[in-house]
């Protein structure tokens, strides 16, 4: 699980370079990678079958940072990045993260979601 996780912090860094900076004003990738890294193990089918609280925390925070169509869009296209590099990732359990967590997120966790609508 630690090289899981390893592998994990050191894609998301590498995302963080790659992404363009400024995009959406209330949305942050440095905050969210924080706020959604305690998501890794139900991901990976690792977290047993709920999210924890502290995961579920992140989710609410990524809710509420997306007021606008461009955060919203930023966000979705940083979360299927995420779901396309994170090593172990289980589609069904990466894909009902926010609505487990009861998070009104407009798209899922998934490698193939659709940002543009």
């Amino acid at each position: 699980m630690k090289n899981v996780f390893v592998a994990f912090l050191t894609l998301l860094s590498i995302l963080l370079l790659i992404v363009e900076p400024g995009v959406g004003q209330g949305f942050s990738f440095d905050d969210e990678v924080k706020q959604l890294s305690a998501c890794v193990n139900y991901v990976t089918g690792q977290g047993g079958d709920t999210p924890s609280a502290e995961c579920c925390k992140g989710a609410k925070v990524l809710e509420s940072s997306i007021p606008t169509t461009d955060d919203k869009r930023a966000a979705c296209e940083f979360i299927r990045t995420l779901a396309n590099i994170l090593p172990g990732i289980k589609e069904d359990k990466s894909s009902s993260l926010f609505k487990k967590c009861d998070a009104n997120v407009p798209f899922t966790f998934a490698k193939n979601v659709n940002c543009e609508s």
